[in-house]
Order: C-alpha cells, then sequence, then structure tokens
C-alpha cells in the first residue's frame, strides 16, 4: 500500500489522486519525466543511487525527455530562480494545486507531462516504484525507441 500520494491529473482519478486545478503548459512531443528533490533529503539520495541508475539504464528512458530539478536545500525548491523558465509553469501549477498547497514539496517528487499538461505525480520512492514507474512502462510501451 502506497503511503505516499499520488495524483492523477487529466480525465483519469484514483483513490489516492487529486487534480490540478488549471490547464499545464510544457513542451509538445515525446513525455516528460520531472525529478524533484533536495540534495539534503535523504530519500532523494537513495532515489539518485539506487533507482536514477536503472532508469536511466532502461529503455523507457529513452523515450522520455528527462529534466532535473535538485538545489542543495529544500527551501530553494519553491524558488522560481530554481527552476528553469520552460519549466516554471510547472512549479506555478503545482503550488497552487492541492497537493502543493496541503503539503508543499514532499521528495523525491516525480511529474509526467505529456501533450503540455501534467498527467500525473507522485512522491517518494514508494510511489516511484508502485506507481511511476509502472506508468512511465505504460506511457511509453508503443512509442519507438
Amino acid at each position: 500500500m502506497l503511503e505516499r500520494r499520488s495524483l492523477i491529473i487529466g480525465g483519469m482519478m484514483s483513490a489516492t489522486g487529486v487534480s490540478f486545478a488549471g490547464a499545464a503548459r510544457a513542451q509538445a512531443g515525446r513525455p516528460m519525466l520531472v525529478f524533484v528533490g533536495d540534495q539534503t533529503s535523504e530519500a532523494c539520495k537513495v532515489w539518485r543511487t539506487q533507482w536514477e541508475p536503472l532508469f536511466v539504464a532502461s529503455p523507457v528512458y529513452k523515450k522520455l525527455d528527462y529534466r532535473v530539478i535538485y538545489p542543495e536545500r529544500s527551501a530553494l525548491l519553491s524558488k522560481q530562480q530554481t527552476w528553469p523558465a520552460d519549466l516554471r509553469w510547472l512549479l506555478d501549477t503545482f503550488l497552487m494545486s492541492q497537493v502543493g498547497v496541503q503539503e508543499g514539496f514532499e521528495v523525491p517528487r516525480f511529474f509526467l507531462v505529456q501533450n503540455k499538461q501534467v498527467t500525473f505525480s507522485t512522491s517518494g520512492n514508494n510511489g516511484w516504484r508502485e506507481v511511476m514507474w509502472p506508468t512511465l512502462q505504460d506511457v511509453t510501451s508503443g512509442q519507438p525507441g
């Protein structure tokens, strides 16, 4: 059972899902995974040393755009300056969402962006392993490598 809250945005919702309000903008084309963490988080260190290398070595990785927001301290996660200009919309969208307002950044956090919208987000290593990884496999299964 997932201890971390996952959210699905768009037409699909799950029992653990919460939707973002408003339309999100992203780059068109391939799905994009955005990893958000900070260098002081033990959970982020675990993800970067154990799960990220497996992900990067996988066929799924070759079918996605992968972006990383990884500042020195967690306090910097909600600062516009920390985010690349083309992903600041994602920060704004998250901070205005129910999860963003209630919980802020629980890290590691993962956003799946498809067709110019955030379609899924989850946090924690369990969220990655139990929800995001299978979702990414499904999303990329029919895409050329």
